[in-house]
């Protein structure tokens, strides 16, 4: 599985490619707006067992806040909410709320003198909240609630309907945190959103 570091060279290699691509294309990004909001459904698909799958779902929200910085990139702001009602321990739930931040890659394509489609790529540091399950501690007590670092890396497409409202059909992102498991503290996710965003342009 990726690591931390790992994760990191991965945004920077991203983020290095998509710029080179964007200059020799010229790259105009004047369809990129000042600042919008995107609010998500969002599905997870979490693994918490080393060596193997352990897999369950959670299923919540997610509302993205972004603002044009230059050119083709963007400061973004991401709070997620997620819940499952059994994870890979029958009966047992889970909930996470996390907070991340970081920059944002948009190629906006132009069609007809008009940007209608805005693929992004992204990479986001944040914290994760993890409650309503139990968490092991260094001391081998129980608490119901932890707190980790969070790691998302992933894109989407955003589709103009108007100048101020676009439907984002799906944003792809790879998560990885360390909430204490009793194992190896690491829990790889699989996050696939889809939702509105409202732009001010």
């Amino acid at each position: 599985m990726f690591s931390i570091k790992g994760l990191a060279v991965l945004a920077i290699v991203i983020g290095a490619a998509a710029a080179s691509a964007a200059a020799q294309a010229g790259n105009p990004h004047e369809g990129i707006p000042k600042a919008e909001v995107a609010v998500d459904y969002s599905y997870m698909r979490a693994n918490a067992t080393p060596g193997q799958c352990g897999c369950f779902n959670l299923n919540g929200g997610s509302a993205e806040f972004a603002i044009h910085a230059y050119k083709n990139f963007s400061a973004v702001a991401d709070i997620t909410g997620e819940h499952a009602g059994t994870t890979s321990i029958p009966g047992q739930s889970l909930s996470l709320l996390s907070y991340a931040g970081g920059p944002r890659f948009s190629y906006p394509l132009r069609r007809s003198q008009r940007t209608r489609i805005t693929p992004f790529v992204q990479g986001l540091v944040g914290a994760v909240h993890g409650f309503d399950a139990p968490f092991p501690q260094s001391s081998g007590a129980l608490t119901n609630s932890a707190n980790a670092l969070a790691v998302f890396v992933g894109g989407g497409v955003d589709i103009a309907v108007s100048r101020r409202f676009a439907i984002r059909a799906v944003q792809v992102d790879y998560g990885l945190n360390h909430l204490p498991n009793n194992a190896n503290n690491s829990e790889n996710l699989l996050r696939v959103s889809t939702g509105v965003v409202f732009r001010i342009r």
